[in-house]
């Protein structure tokens, strides 16, 4: 054992250039910590923890041993304070608590659209008609087509407002939680026309710049939908401007289950493209310009240029986080090659993370910042242990020929394109076991084949149209961009309708994919052999799957919905009224599909106390209730016993019940999220 810690602490010391690719890793670990909380402290048990170490430090000046402890808990206590003094910042912030109709005025800090074509538009310094009451930040929808609404309008209509929706089963997403770190208090839709009205005071500077960048990124929407076909013009909008809204529910489907989901979402991929693409031109333009490109260095001007295009191209897609970890990750590369430094490292991806948990600390809990940060971690760690073998493979002998050179370059590209995506991929699949219970079988297929029109088509165009838009001759790169768009649609859409394209699988416990993650992380943050050992916790967090039981009962917080297990192991919903959304979410994370006609009419002829079927399953009904094995008694839209004992749905917010054979369990929402600033209003 002594032999072991010797080798241990032998490794950590040689690996002293690899430490600080932890700082990011121990700073999320805080962030992580305070989110897992079943309720918030007071600020002052921090304050109070911040200056024990303070003192300790200075205390223990004179032994390196403990300031090492130290300087590893310190990030992860800077982690917990970032993430608290922003919670705490938007506690201000007043939810609404219950269902209202109202009149609604405030001014249109931003639009985009919806899935059925209706603007949408998050209304700030929102009040009712007699200023009594205060609304904060609100996300309308509206109802009317013709709509035609800007950021920095002030408007007013009737509306109906709701609260934000609850996670609808223990472990499921809070979409309050996300809302509450947006500064969104309500969500809903306007009942009447949405009306222009005069704004009570001047808007900011700040502010008034946001409106110009919106009112500009819609304008290239519409001048895009001007252009090309529908399904086509939804595509170049995602990709250009960063508006999702209007894709057709088909092609985004298809998209999933290809594995080419990433591609609608202006991240990593696109930034570096479109950074990269500029970086190339200009030094092409300046090497065809002799007198310029002997005068100033054509690298350093190529990379002041990119930098303005990606500067540009953030605004305009809308700054979503993925595009702002891409264009914080572009800067310092590009920055990297301005001062002529080494332009793809972890270390530069350590400060990406590092910048962007300090800014926005909420982002560490959402899909986009692990998957994007997980496969662009794995792809430069292999990219560091095996670039050198690539480049001596591209170079070989100065005496090949032209020919050979040529050969060379199309196999790498294409074994380069196979290779990233299975490393992107398998970094990736955790988190898309755990967040969206889905594995998109084909995607090595989807990105073979659709990866060169990407590269070679549609990004170099985007770049091409968006230079040319201002002279108005972007028609034919735009043009070409959608001939782009409509191939990779076709591919999707063939992917997508082979048989298991996207496979629905049961989420793993989230310490199972802490154990994924730290493993991964030991893999590729250190260099030395030790390393391997990170291959153990992977496994380990890969089996917790196995240890995932299927519910035997499901309840939403009114008693409303409720779902049985049948003899097959899979998940029922009993027939009931709306809560579809809620219906859709039970089966994804349980992953179990839709009933076929057969069988939900079989289910409907139980639940009217007409049909019994114990094979199928264990339940019989009358017109009042329903009894599942026996020991659950079903109030139909009203109440639940288990075991002679009534069940508060209500209070447990929704459940997850185990049945034992000798007693019963039950996993509630409630204990699952905790009293927390975002919920505690709503639940």
């Amino acid at each position: 054992m002594y032999w072991f810690w010797q080798k241990v602490k032998e490794n950590f010391f040689e690996e002293q250039p690899r430490w600080f690719l932890w700082m990011p890793v121990l700073f999320g670990l805080g962030i992580g910590i305070y989110f897992l909380l079943p309720q918030d402290y007071s600020i002052w048990w921090t304050l109070g923890l911040v200056e024990t170490l303070v003192v300790l430090a200075i205390v223990f000046r004179l032994r390196p041993a403990v300031l090492g402890g130290l300087a590893v808990i310190a990030p992860v206590v800077l982690g917990f304070v970032d993430i608290q003094l922003k919670a705490e910042y938007l506690n201000k912030n007043e939810r609404l608590p219950r269902e209202e109709e109202t009149y609604l005025f405030g001014r249109i800090e931003k639009t985009d659209y919806n899935y059925r074509g209706n603007q949408r538009f998050i209304l700030n310094d929102t009040e009712n008609f007699e200023n009594t009451r205060k609304f904060g930040k609100v996300r309308v929808s509206s109802r009317h087509k013709n709509d035609q609404l800007k950021a920095g309008q002030c408007v007013e209509m009737a509306a109906k407002l709701m609260p934000v929706s609850k996670p609808f089963l223990p472990g499921g997403y809070q979409f309050d939680r996300k809302a509450y770190f947006e500064g969104i208090n309500a969500s809903g839709y306007a009942l009447s026309q949405v009306y222009e009205a005069d704004c009570k005071e001047k808007a900011s500077l700040k502010a008034r710049f946001g409106f110009a960048v919106d009112e500009l990124r819609m304008k290239i929407v519409n001048h895009i939908k001007g252009i090309l076909p529908p399904d086509q013009a939804s595509i170049a909008a995602a990709v250009i401007a960063g508006e999702q809204g209007v894709i057709n529910r088909k092609v985004i489907q298809n998209y999933r289950d290809s594995g080419l989901a990433h591609f609608l979402s202006i991240s990593g991929l696109h930034m570096s493209m479109i950074a990269g693409l500029m970086f190339f031109l200009v030094r092409f333009v300046m090497a065809l310009i002799p007198p310029l490109a002997l005068r100033y260095d054509s690298k350093k001007a190529a990379a002041v240029f990119a930098i303005l295009i990606s500067i540009f191209y953030l605004l305009i897609s809308g700054a979503q986080l993925p595009a702002q970890r891409a264009f914080i990750m572009n800067f310092i590369v590009v920055l990297g090659i301005f001062l002529g430094r080494r332009a793809i490292s972890l270390r530069t991806i350590g400060w990406a993370a590092l910048i962007i948990l300090i800014i926005s600390p909420q982002a560490l809990i959402g899909a986009s910042f692990q998957m994007s940060f997980a496969a662009v971690i794995a792809l430069t760690a292999f990219y560091e242990k095996y670039a050198g073998a690539l480049q001596r493979f591209l170079n070989g002998n100065e005496t090949q020929s032209l020919w050979l050179k040529t050969v060379k370059v199309i196999w790498a590209y294409i074994i380069g394109i196979l290779v990233a995506d299975f490393i992107a991929s398998l970094a990736t699949l955790p988190f898309a076991v755990y967040h969206f219970n889905r594995i998109s079988v084909y995607t090595t297929i989807t990105n073979l084949l659709a990866g060169p029109i990407i590269g070679l088509v549609i990004m170099p165009f985007v770049l091409i149209a968006l230079l040319l838009m201002p002279f108005g001759l972007d028609y034919w790169p735009l043009k070409l961009v959608g001939w782009g768009i409509e191939l990779t649609n076709n591919i999707t859409a063939y992917v997508s309708s082979l048989p298991y394209a996207g496979y629905q699988v049961v989420s793993m416990p989230l310490w199972g994919l802490n154990l994924i993650v730290f493993g991964g992380l030991w893999l590729c943050l250190w260099k030395l052999s030790w390393r391997k050992w990170g291959f153990l916790f992977v496994v380990a967090g890969a089996l917790s799957v196995f240890t995932v039981k299927t519910p035997d009962v499901m309840i939403d917080g009114e008693a409303s919905l409720l779902a049985v297990k049948d003899e097959q192991s899979s998940l029922v919903i009993l027939p009931a009224r709306g809560n579809n959304f809620t219906k859709q979410m039970w089966l994804e994370k349980t992953a179990n599909e839709v009933l076929g006609a057969a069988e939900a009419e079989k289910l409907r002829e139980i639940y009217k106390g007409k049909l019994a079927d114990k094979t199928w399953l264990d339940l019989s009904c009358d017109k009042k209730s329903c009894v599942y094995k026996s020991r659950v008694i079903y109030h139909k839209g009203r109440a639940l016993v288990v075991d002679g004992k009534p069940f508060d749905a209500e209070a447990a917010a929704g459940a997850l019940i185990f049945l034992d054979e000798d007693k019963a369990e039950a996993l509630t929402v409630r204990e699952d999220i905790g009293f927390r600033h975002w919920n505690k209003d709503s639940i």
